[in-house]
């Protein structure tokens, strides 16, 4: 049997061919798809025993101690209270157990994520990880978009970790798949965006393509190939039309934003090498996250102290809340969550003009709410694809913290994001060296109207169609599954 993985960087789905067209799996209960998340906890540690030799020792000590102050005292004409031997040994029986559980306290917090992940606590993925997360951030770890960081420089520790990650990921997508059809799934195409997230270009990708091939091997796929999405996105939009065309395809995702000009019909259909109808592809590394982090920078940090002032009458360091708000940077996160930073933060409330802001951003930074601040972020950029104004409710910061955010406010915010996916569209025009008959748009950033909007003040001529923006690319890559693997 084989499948289309769309692993992507907000979401992940799976499709199989039945009935002669690809069906989208249950992911998460009715539900084709499945947050690209994880949450594993932290592992318990052992209750620590009692060293008996240690606490004779300590007894003996405490005994002696005790003697030579009632002696001392009696010396000096004053009288203190005598113990008894066992209340001696309670006392030092409570020392000790207090400092052991400080120990397992110590133990506790300082496990890794690997520790985590290779132990026998709990994982779970998509929304229930979102959740665990929200719920206790202080408890585990919480991975979210682990496909925008394939691509970037980390070390090779952090290759490691997230191979294991995401063949834990696919290993579970694979187990609700095969579940759902009684199958085992032997063959998958794995959708790939032009460029990774990243600022590695070509080195960039190699590396991300081998963590997701070791990591769909090891997840139990036999055979692994890849797919341009925006391809895949047109290979879906192919079994629907019944007459060739030129179609310009963008497919605006959470980490990337892919476009391609593509022959499509059904002179192309039944194609295995679709090389000579692809007349141009491009992509970037900006998608729908970086849009959730532009606007929480510019709408949301002013109220966390961004743009106040020092006593010293300069601004407080932008530096701060980009590291807060970049969940997609590794090195960023792990600054923004240093002893170091706290710290810094600690002095800044002092020097602030506006202490209550700088306290907010102590918050955020005691309580590890970044995610949540981003998933907040993300959940007002969707809101305002129905609404032209939202309150924004913050109360994990503040009982009564609510936030008013426009429509307007938005478009402010991602308006470079906005002229560099036309700025790419246009290029793969240039490349194609001909007009499209019609652009076909997909992804979860093509939901909102700001950016159609903007799409369609940009290109007047062809049709726009909007297709089903978060399962147009699983669809087309079980097509090419369907079609290479038969």
């Amino acid at each position: 049997m084989n499948a289309g993985i769309d692993f992507g960087t907000s979401n992940c789905s799976i499709g199989v061919w039945k009935n002669n067209q690809p069906s989208l799996l249950k992911l998460e209960d009715e539900n084709t798809l499945m947050a690209s998340a994880l949450y594993t906890s932290k592992a318990n540690v052992p209750i620590m025993e009692i060293d008996e030799n240690e606490f004779r020792k300590r007894v003996a000590t405490a005994k002696r101690i005790h003697a030579t102050e009632l002696k001392k005292a009696k010396e000096k004409g004053y009288s203190i209270r005598s113990l008894t031997n066992e209340e001696i040994e309670n006392r030092e029986h409570g020392v000790m157990r207090r400092e052991l559980a400080e120990k397992e306290k110590k133990e506790y917090e300082k496990q890794t994520i690997s520790d985590a992940l290779y132990s026998e606590s709990e994982t779970v993925f998509g929304e229930a990880a979102i959740n665990k997360h929200i719920e206790n951030p202080q408890s585990g770890y919480f991975i979210k978009s682990p496909k925008s960081f394939l691509g970037a420089e980390i070390t090779q520790h952090h290759i490691e970790l997230f191979s294991e990650i995401i063949t834990r990921m696919l290993a579970h997508i694979k187990y609700c798949a095969e579940i759902q059809i009684k199958k085992e799934i032997g063959s998958v195409v794995i959708g790939r965006p032009v460029n990774f997230h990243g600022t590695r270009e070509e080195d960039g990708n190699k590396q991300a393509l081998g963590i997701l091939e070791r990591s769909a091997i090891a997840s139990g796929f036999k055979h692994v190939e890849f797919l341009y999405e925006p391809i895949a996105a047109a290979l879906d939009y192919e079994r629907g039309i019944n007459k060739d065309l030129i179609a310009l395809v963008l497919d605006a995702g959470g980490g990337t934003t892919d476009c391609s000009m593509v022959k499509v019909g059904p002179s192309y259909r039944e194609q295995s090498v679709r090389d000579e109808s692809i007349l141009g592809y491009a992509g970037t590394r900006i998608g729908g996250a970086d849009m959730d982090i532009k606007l929480a920078m510019r709408k949301i940090m002013p109220y966390f102290g961004k743009d106040s002032l020092c006593n010293t009458g300069l601004p407080i360091p932008s530096s701060v809340f980009w590291n807060a708000v970049s969940i997609n940077d590794v090195n960023a996160q792990a600054y923004f969550f240093s002893e170091s930073m706290g710290r810094e933060i600690e002095q800044l409330i002092v020097q602030a003009s506006e202490k209550q802001k700088v306290t907010r951003l102590r918050t955020l930074y005691k309580g590890r709410y970044s995610y949540r601040l981003n998933r907040s972020s993300e959940l007002a950029k969707i809101s305002l694809s129905d609404r032209d104004l939202i309150n924004l409710p913050l109360r994990y910061i503040e009982s009564d913290f609510v936030i008013e955010i426009s429509r307007q406010d938005l478009t402010d915010a991602i308006s470079q994001e906005l002229t560099t996916i036309i700025t790419l569209m246009k290029d793969v025009e240039r490349q194609a060296q001909t007009t499209p008959n019609v652009i076909y748009v997909t992804g979860g950033v093509a939901k909102s109207p700001i950016v159609q909007e903007y799409i369609r003040s940009n290109f007047n001529g062809p049709d726009i169609i909007v297709g089903n923006l978060f399962g147009s690319v699983t669809s087309g890559l079980t097509t090419w599954a369907h079609r290479i693997f038969r």
